[in-house]
C-alpha cells in the first residue's frame, strides 16, 4: 500500500512540478490540498506529501493559516540564482575534468542526444528536464554530492524565469547545441575553454532567436488535431465574408451558420428549456425581456447550476450558437447551464449587455431563493462573455449581493491592447481572429464612449481583484488574446482571490467550441467540469 501512495505521490509531483516550471501555475497562485486531492484523483495525504517535496525545491511556499502558494520570480532572486548558479557550474566542470573518462563522456553524449531530441520534438519541458539530468551528471562526475540540491533550486528558479518572460523566444536547438559544445570541450581537456562554453550556456538561460531560423507558418505551430479541424473550418467556411464588412444583422446570421458545426447535440440526451428573464423594473432606461436557455442532461437532477455568458465580440452569438458547449458543460459536472441571450453592440453599446447580465444573475438567484433552494451557482464565459462574466462579478461586489461560488474564464478579452505579444505573433489573421477584427469588436463595444469612472468596468483586469470567489482562467497557445488571461492572472497573483491557470497549446481562439473534432476543447471543457464539481457540497 505504501508504495502505491508513493507512485501516487511521485506523479502528482511529477505533475505539478512541470504545471510550475512551465508557467501554467503562476507566482502567487494558491494550492487548496482538498481542491488538488479531487482535482487529481487522490487523497489529501498524497498531496501534502507532493507539496512538501515542491517546497523542498523551492517551487512553493506553505505559510501556515495563509495556505500554500506558488513561489515567487523577482528580478533580484532571478540575479542572484543565475550568479549562483554560473559559479557552480562552471567550477563544477573544472573539477569534472580531473575524473572525466570516456565511459562518462559517453554517458554525456546520450543526454544530448536526448536534448536534441526533445528540441526536435518542440517539448520545452522535456529540454529543462534533460538539461538538469545533463549538469546533475556533471556534478557527479566531479564528486560535488552536497551541491547538487542547490544546482536543482537554481536551475529550476532559471527556467521558472526564463519561461515566465514570453517576450524571449526560447530556442530549443540552440540549447542543444549548447550543450554538445560542453562535451566536446570536456573531451579535449582545455579547462579555460570548457569554463567559457559552460558560463555561456548558463548566462544565455533566457534564450536568443536562431539567427538561421526561418519564419514559421500558422499550421507549423498548430498541433496535429488542431491542423485537422483548422482545415475543416477553412473548407466549411469558404464562402463566408469578412463580418467587419456586413450590416450586424448578417454578421449574426453568418455567425449562426459558421457556428452550427459545433451545436450538433443529441436532443435525447439533454433536456432544454427556454423561457424568458422580465426586464429589470428599476432600470433607468427602458429595458427589455432578455431571452434564455437551460439546458442540462436528461433525467438527471442538477445539484448546482451554471450562468455561461456567450462570447462573439459583443457583437455577435447568443446561448444557441454555444449550445453545443454548454450542453458539454452540464453533462461533464452535472450541472444544469443557463445561458442568456444578452443584448449586443452596436446597437446596444456598453453597459447594456452588461446591466442585462448583471440584472439576469440577480433575477435567477431571487428564483432561487423563492424555492429555497440552496445548491451552488457559478459563473461562466468566453471571449467577450469572459470579459462580462468578470465585470459582472465586480458589479455583484459594489452593490453587495451574491458572487457566484466560483467562475471559469475561457479565452478572455479584458484589456484593449494591441501590442502585446500575443497580438504580434498571432494576430495577422493567420489563426482566425485577429488583431483588427478584435479592435473592430471593442469599438462597437464602447461606441457610445465610457466615462472615466466606468473603466473598470469595460476593463475589468485594472479593477480591485481581491476577495472575488475561486476562479479557472484558461487561455489558447494561439490566440492574439492569450496575453489577456496572461496579464489577468499576473493580476491575480498579487490579491487573496484563488485561481488557477490553463494554457493550451497548439490551439486557436474559440477552440471551446470544437469538442466533438478537438481532443483539447474536450480537456479544456473537462478542466471546467471538474472545477465546478470539485466545489459541488
Amino acid at each position: 500500500m505504501r508504495k502505491e501512495s508513493s507512485r501516487k505521490a511521485d506523479e502528482v509531483y511529477a505533475r505539478l512540478k512541470k504545471q510550475i516550471v512551465m508557467s501554467e501555475l503562476l507566482p502567487g497562485q494558491q494550492l487548496v490540498e482538498l481542491e488538488l486531492a479531487g482535482t487529481l484523483g487522490c487523497s489529501q495525504s498524497t498531496v501534502r506529501e507532493a507539496l512538501l517535496r515542491l517546497q523542498e525545491d523551492g517551487l512553493i511556499v506553505r505559510q501556515g493559516y495563509r495556505g500554500t502558494s506558488v513561489s515567487s520570480i523577482t528580478p533580484t532572486e532571478s540575479q542572484i540564482f543565475l550568479e549562483l548558479r554560473t559559479m557552480l557550474e562552471t567550477q563544477a566542470a573544472r573539477l569534472s575534468l580531473k575524473r572525466i573518462d570516456e565511459s562518462a563522456l559517453t554517458a554525456l553524449r546520450r543526454i544530448v542526444e536526448e536534448i536534441e531530441a526533445a528540441a526536435a520534438n518542440e517539448d520545452p519541458y522535456a529540454v529543462f528536464e534533460k538539461d538538469l539530468a545533463f549538469h546533475m551528471r556533471v556534478f557527479e562526475i566531479a564528486d560535488l554530492p552536497a551541491l547538487v540540491p542547490v544546482l536543482m533550486r537554481c536551475s529550476m528558479y532559471n527556467h521558472r524565469n526564463k519561461i515566465s518572460q514570453t517576450d524571449k523566444p526560447r530556442a530549443l536547438t540552440e540549447t542543444a547545441r549548447r550543450h554538445r559544445k560542453i562535451v566536446e570541450a570536456l573531451a579535449a581537456g582545455n579547462a579555460d575553454v570548457v569554463e567559457e562554453v559552460v558560463r555561456h550556456h548558463v548566462v544565455s538561460v533566457f534564450g536568443t532567436p536562431e539567427p538561421d531560423a526561418a519564419p514559421r507558418r500558422a499550421e507549423d505551430l498548430m498541433s496535429e488535431s488542431m491542423r485537422e479541424v483548422f482545415a475543416y473550418i477553412a473548407a466549411d467556411e469558404a464562402g463566408f465574408a469578412d463580418p467587419v464588412t456586413l450590416p450586424p444583422a448578417d454578421g449574426r446570421k453568418q455567425f449562426v451558420a459558421r457556428s452550427r458545426k459545433w451545436n450538433q447535440i443529441d436532443a435525447r440526451r439533454f433536456a432544454i428549456e427556454r423561457f424568458v428573464i422580465p426586464a429589470n423594473p428599476l432600470a433607468r432606461t427602458e429595458g427589455r425581456d432578455v431571452p434564455a436557455v437551460r439546458v442540462k442532461t436528461a433525467g438527471s437532477q442538477p445539484a448546482a447550476s451554471v450562468l455561461y455568458l456567450h462570447g462573439g465580440g459583443w457583437t455577435f452569438g447568443s446561448p444557441e450558437t454555444h449550445l453545443g458547449t454548454m450542453s458539454r458543460i452540464a453533462d461533464l459536472s452535472g450541472c444544469e447551464v443557463v445561458g442568456i441571450d444578452y443584448a449586443l453592440a452596436p446597437e446596444a453599446p456598453f453597459p447594456a449587455g452588461l446591466n442585462e447580465c448583471t440584472w439576469s444573475w440577480r433575477w435567477l438567484q431571487a428564483q432561487e431563493n423563492s424555492h429555497n433552494t440552496q445548491r451552488p451557482w457559478f459563473l461562466a464565459g468566453d471571449s467577450s462573455g469572459a470579459n462580462l462574466a468578470l465585470a459582472m462579478m465586480l458589479d455583484l461586489r459594489q452593490i453587495g449581493e451574491a458572487l457566484p461560488d466560483a467562475a471559469a474564464f475561457i479565452n478572455g478579452a479584458f484589456i484593449e491592447e494591441s501590442n502585446s505579444e500575443s497580438h504580434r505573433l498571432f494576430g495577422g489573421g493567420d489563426f482566425g481572429l485577429s488583431t483588427a477584427r478584435m479592435a473592430w469588436f471593442w469599438n462597437n463595444y464602447h461606441a457610445a464612449g465610457y466615462p472615466e469612472f466606468a473603466r473598470t468596468r469595460m476593463f475589468p483586469t485594472e479593477a480591485d481583484l481581491n476577495g472575488l470567489p475561486p476562479l479557472l482562467v484558461i487561455a489558447a497557445g494561439l490566440d492574439p488574446l492569450r496575453d489577456d488571461s496572461v496579464k489577468l492572472v499576473k493580476t491575480l497573483a498579487g490579491t487573496s482571490t484563488p485561481f488557477e491557470f490553463r494554457q493550451h497549446a497548439g490551439v486557436i481562439h474559440g477552440f471551446i467550441q470544437m469538442y466533438d473534432r478537438l481532443p483539447e476543447a474536450r480537456q479544456a471543457i473537462g478542466e471546467v467540469a471538474a472545477f465546478f464539481r470539485a466545489r459541488i457540497a
